[in-house]
């Protein structure tokens, strides 16, 4: 696979981690096995890297005469948005606005992301403009596939730092602070306000019947996964057995007060 990295498409991805090498290093294993993430532009571009991969992991078994075996442990599709949902949404946030942050909030933000090393810019402080269209986006979560099947937009609310990989351990920073409660009742009025003018707006929910007509014109939606295909159940659960334990000492031991900002200078609690 590190040979093929040279030939894929540039919006093809491929991510592995080794998660069975060995137990000793003097001593060749019985069996190994890794995990890869095979992502595309768009769902046959994964399919056929997928596929290729296959045909790598045959030939450098037939060379070490060795066998193999695939577990697919999901498949999802892209996703994409629809552009009237996308327009409604757009309307909804400016309309609404963004959260008011208070001095304390800044200041979280301010500390981390200097501590991190990105830009210092506080936290959003207004609602960024749309744009498009956008293109197909992978992804590791069933959203994709519901984005090809109904017309679907995706919003993203301001629960976290602006800046902070969300990979990495300080996304977990503010999770447990007023900014991701604000950021998330933010999130949820615009959601709530989209789905009450979509009730109430007949032509609208027909127009984006239409727009996501035109929008998949040619690439009809069918499963990735194979057809006897069962939910990994056990996947990460060692893992979590082990470290769960460890977290429930760190859970919150009384509720969090919210106290939110308003224009006029004034607080109340929220949530």
């Amino acid at each position: 696979m590190a040979e093929f990295r040279e030939h894929m498409q540039p919006l093809t991805q491929c991510q592995r981690v080794i998660t069975h090498g060995g137990d000793q290093p003097n001593v060749i294993p019985k069996m190994a096995s890794i995990w890869w993430y095979f992502r595309g532009s768009t769902a046959a571009a994964a399919q056929q890297v997928f596929e290729r991969a296959k045909k790598i992991a045959e030939g450098a078994a037939l060379m070490t005469n060795t066998t193999f075996t695939v577990e697919v442990q999901s498949a999802v599709w892209p996703v994409r948005g629809n552009e009237t949902l996308a327009m409604l949404a757009q309307s909804e946030m400016e309309r609404l606005g963004a959260p008011l942050w208070n001095a304390e909030e800044e200041s979280l933000a301010r500390a981390l992301q200097q501590k991190a090393g990105v830009n210092i810019t506080g936290l959003a402080s207004h609602v960024r403009p749309m744009k498009g269209p956008a293109t197909q986006r992978p992804a590791a979560n069933d959203a994709g596939d519901v984005s090809w099947k109904v017309p679907m937009a995706k919003i993203y609310f301001p629960s976290n730092i602006p800046g902070i990989s969300y990979h990495h351990w300080t996304a977990g920073v503010a999770l447990a602070t007023s900014i991701a409660h604000k950021g998330a009742l933010a999130g949820a009025n615009v959601i709530a306000n989209c789905v009450l003018e979509c009730f109430s707006n007949p032509d609208l929910v027909a127009r984006a019947k239409e727009t996501f007509a035109t929008e998949i014109a040619g690439a009809p939606w069918s499963s990735l996964l194979p057809p006897d295909q069962k939910p990994p159940l056990a996947l990460n659960r060692a893992t979590m057995d082990r470290f769960r334990p460890a977290m429930r000492e760190r859970y919150l031991k009384v509720r969090p007060r919210f106290i939110q900002s308003d224009s006029a200078g004034g607080e109340h609690e929220i949530g």
